[in-house]
């Protein structure tokens, strides 16, 4: 039985005109092997991906298609604009292994509408949280990727306790605030400038901590899964949201997932982030 389960589709990004690992279970799954739990995949790929090369490590469920889920990125700035030519298999809840419906700890990974709503009741986790982007998208027939309506998070979100969503990701006029509504706490993150935690008792502003920038592919992935191990450590969702803004921080400075940092790593950066804040100077 692993302590994480991470569940969403593994996909093929094209960066300088080659393949390399991507998705939203990809990044968090190499994050919370990083910080020292024992972590799974589900997700669905093509007969090309080898998951004993591509995650090493990590113990992976694969449940077969045609194809690989794949995206073609280009930054401007912040800004990201993204093709999706092709797209694997939703996945199938009722095919997982027995001893993988009672994790620790699940998250709801997915990148293209690969999980059903009600997902996360097939499993019995202590601690469940999801990755609002995958929900929040549609493709077009030249498979452009846009921004989209939410159709039902009530349905997408049951038993989930901690939503992770960039400020970019809900469509124009959507609030994050409405998803309170459906799970107790909403993480809005806002790049450099830092985090909003929302409950229902408010918005708690939480800081990051400003790393110069390499590739930001996959820290939005590794900050929810740093806060669902933190929260499910602590149970303190402030401290939770510091220790996965440092992990992020880690992530930003590398391509792809090269720059992870394990737990110590990550924990002098909130030592550090901690000075910074009371006495404004950054040491290395």
């Amino acid at each position: 039985m692993p302590r994480l389960l991470v569940a969403g589709h593994v996909t093929w990004d094209e960066v300088a005109g080659r393949d390399v690992l991507g998705g939203a279970a990809s990044y968090a799954a190499l994050c919370g092997r990083k910080l020292g739990w024992e972590v799974a995949v589900l997700t669905s790929a093509g007969p090309e991906f080898d998951p004993a090369r591509e995650l090493p490590g990590i113990e992976t469920f694969v449940q077969r298609a045609a194809r690989t889920t794949r995206f073609v990125n280009v930054y401007e700035g912040e800004a990201r604009s993204q093709r999706m030519p092709a797209r694997a298999d939703a996945l199938d809840p009722g095919r997982v292994p027995d001893p993988w419906r009672r994790p620790e700890a699940l998250l709801l990974a997915p990148v293209a509408g690969e999980l059903g709503p009600g997902f996360a009741r097939a499993f019995e986790a202590d601690a469940v949280a999801a990755i609002a982007q995958g929900y929040v998208r549609a493709v077009d027939l030249e498979g452009a990727v846009r921004p989209a309506r939410w159709r039902d998070p009530g349905a997408d979100l049951a038993g989930v306790h901690l939503l992770a969503l960039s400020e970019r990701d809900l469509a124009e006029g959507d609030s994050p605030q409405a998803l309170l509504r459906h799970v107790p706490l909403v993480a809005v993150t806002r790049g450099w400038r830092g985090v909003d935690l929302l409950s229902r008792a408010g918005v708690q502003p939480v800081a990051s901590l400003p790393r110069p920038e390499v590739d930001p592919t996959g820290a939005g992935d590794v900050f929810a899964a740093a806060l669902l191990l933190r929260y499910h450590e602590t149970a303190d969702p402030l401290e939770a949201t510091a220790f996965a803004c440092c992990a992020a921080s880690c992530a930003v400075e590398g391509a792809g997932a090269s720059t992870l940092g394990d737990r110590a790593e990550v924990e002098r950066r909130l030592a550090a982030r901690e000075r910074w804040l009371e006495e404004g100077e950054w040491d290395e």
